[in-house]
């Protein structure tokens, strides 16, 4: 249990403790993704397609803490050869593997405009997009920001990830900065060399609501964010080999890990 207890406008405010029994898959799809009318969602899909084709054609992309979502597995799928996705709650890859297998009840008609929208896609191709991306998806694993190795995946594909993604996952995980530092050089050192890293988050918030319920976010300024990645080898003061978006404290960055030194 967490050793401190906070609250928000007289209700509870849960943290990483509380995720396996507080975070509801259900009500999680519902509030952001049924009419994607939440700013951040909506600055993620608009953005990310340019972040995809920044990165271009690769072998292996990783979604680390995709929560139940498929969105970034959709963004990839004409550029990745392989797709693999990692969640922390069982409860979210159960639903992962639902929609692989096509036994979801979830609609991601309103995400996908706005994505193929961001995208330029035509119709035709909107019809495919959710096959197209299941096609290639070739594991679905556990993840857990805290640890090394932070994503349970076979040992061939160690370090081995072209591109990973993380959005709206790490700074709702640690507790303080020390840990947030860590998490992602966890989650970095399973980026290949001279691969991408793209991360999405809050500046500058301590709590997110969905289905009635308020999880805490660790505060972190763009300072914090920007010497963690550096700390974690990645290029985020070349403007060739970085690339970041920033509305309202909403950002996502497109940052190349360094090469191995000779």
């Amino acid at each position: 249990m967490s050793e401190l207890i906070q609250f928000h406008n007289g209700r509870r405010v849960l943290d990483r403790d509380f995720f396996h029994e507080e975070f509801s898959t259900a009500d999680y799809l519902k509030d952001f993704y049924s009419r994607v009318d939440d700013q951040a969602m909506q600055f993620v899909l608009n953005f990310l397609p340019t972040l995809v084709a920044r990165v271009g054609k690769i072998d292996r992309v990783l979604d680390f803490g995709a929560g139940p979502t498929i969105h970034v597995a959709v963004a990839f799928r004409n550029t990745a050869k392989e797709i693999y996705i990692a969640d922390y709650l069982p409860q979210n890859r159960n639903e992962l593997l639902k929609w692989h297998n096509k036994s979801s009840h979830f609609e991601w008609d309103e995400t996908l405009k706005i994505l193929a929208k961001a995208e330029g896609t035509s119709f035709p191709e909107q019809v495919t997009m959710e096959q197209s991306a299941r096609d290639k998806v070739k594991g679905i694993f556990h993840c857990d920001c805290l640890k090394s190795p932070s994503v349970d995946a076979p040992q061939n594909l160690a370090g081995q990830f072209n591109a990973i993604v993380t959005i709206f996952c790490i700074e709702y995980c640690c507790k303080t900065q020390a840990e947030y530092k860590q998490s992602i050089a966890n989650v970095a050192e399973q980026i290949a060399p001279g691969g991408h890293f793209i991360m999405g988050g809050i500046l500058e918030e301590t709590w997110a609501s969905f289905g009635g319920r308020i999880f805490s976010c660790l505060y972190i300024t763009q300072e914090v964010m920007f010497q963690t990645l550096r700390d974690a080898g990645l290029e985020v003061d070349d403007p060739k080999e970085c690339k970041y978006y920033e509305v309202n404290g909403i950002f996502l960055i497109c940052a190349k890990k360094k090469e191995k030194e000779v």
